[in-house]
């Protein structure tokens, strides 16, 4: 694929490539969502959680395993893990329209419970030690930011000031 990875290509199973490969693809647009949402919000506050997110999924991109996209021609995607990276990719899009933008950080509190939820169980699926400590670390890191955010995304007055 690549991107740098920490763990070596060659511990991986087929599945946990799979798995791998769809972490890695929520943690780009994750970094892309947040990023254009630190660009569109006008709230200094939640700006600055947003780029923290930005940089913290960039970070786990960079660290997950590389996995070779030819070897897996049909990626087998968690479900739920598809629907967060779904909704991050949509929603980054629709970020430019300020009519859009509460509704958008109203869904982003339970969209990140989601990716918790997610990235906790591949962690717990995963066989590849390193690889392990990548999505826990991830998870820890999004766990402390989520919980720093929903305060902020509940008190957001309606005009997003």
């Amino acid at each position: 694929m690549g991107y740098p990875s920490s763990v070596p290509t060659d511990q991986l199973s087929v599945a946990e490539a799979r798995m791998l490969h769809a972490a890695y693809s929520v943690c780009i647009e994750a970094q892309q969502f947040f990023r254009e949402a630190a660009a569109q919000i006008n709230n200094s506050n939640l700006r600055y959680k947003f780029l923290q997110l930005a940089k913290m999924h960039c970070k786990a991109a960079q660290r997950l395993p590389a996995a070779d996209c030819e070897a897996l021609t049909v990626p087998e995607y968690n479900s739920e893990l598809a629907a967060v990276q779904f909704w991050y990719l949509h929603q980054a899009t629709a970020l430019s329209e300020p009519s859009l933008q509460q509704p958008i950080l109203t869904e982003l509190a339970g969209l990140l419970q989601q990716q918790l939820r997610v990235l906790r169980q591949l962690a717990t699926l995963l066989h590849n030690n390193e690889a392990r400590v990548v999505l826990a670390q991830l998870a820890a890191e999004l766990q402390i930011s989520s919980d720093q955010l929903q305060p902020l995304l509940k008190v957001l007055p309606p005009n997003g000031q």
